[in-house]
């Protein structure tokens, strides 16, 4: 489930809160990098300080996320109904069972997966065909061994 530049981005109300204070944290640590670039700069030549070399570059990459965090928070559509009662929509918890026993998932959107958590994307091959099912239902999707199936189990 690819999203298109510009289009919302379904997420779980605790997903959204999660961004926010990620971009609280980042947007306190910046200071501190902006200083030790400066601190790095005033180290003479520029062309071997691989300390200001190696703090630009994290800085860069905390402006980066910054920038990426901003954007998905600005275009986040928070999902506060599942929907259907017993039917699989994002903010869903589910029991599926497949060839390895059972799993359980909470139901997030696709930037918020996280699978050591529990959180099933609905941009993932699984969660794309879990939505819209129902308790008892088989789904098959591409794994990169081939094709899965697993049956839903239980909705809360």
């Amino acid at each position: 489930m690819a999203q298109e530049k510009g289009a919302p981005i379904p997420m779980t109300s605790a997903g959204f809160e999660a961004l926010k204070a990620e971009l609280a944290e980042l947007r306190a640590r910046r200071p501190a990098m902006v200083a030790e670039v400066a601190s790095a700069r005033s180290q003479g030549d520029l062309s071997e300080n691989f300390a200001y070399h190696d703090a630009r570059q994290h800085l860069g990459m905390l402006d980066g996320r910054i920038q990426t965090v901003e954007n998905t928070l600005k275009r986040a559509e928070v999902v506060e109904e599942t929907g259907a009662k017993g039917v699989i929509r994002i903010g869903s918890r589910v029991v599926v069972s497949d060839e390895f026993g059972e799993s359980s998932y909470e139901i997030v959107g696709p930037t918020e997966g996280n699978m050591t958590r529990g959180m099933l994307s609905v941009a993932s091959p699984l969660g794309a065909a879990l939505v819209d099912r129902r308790a008892g239902d088989s789904v098959t999707f591409k794994t990169p061994a081939g094709e899965g199936r697993a049956t839903v189990v239980r909705i809360s």
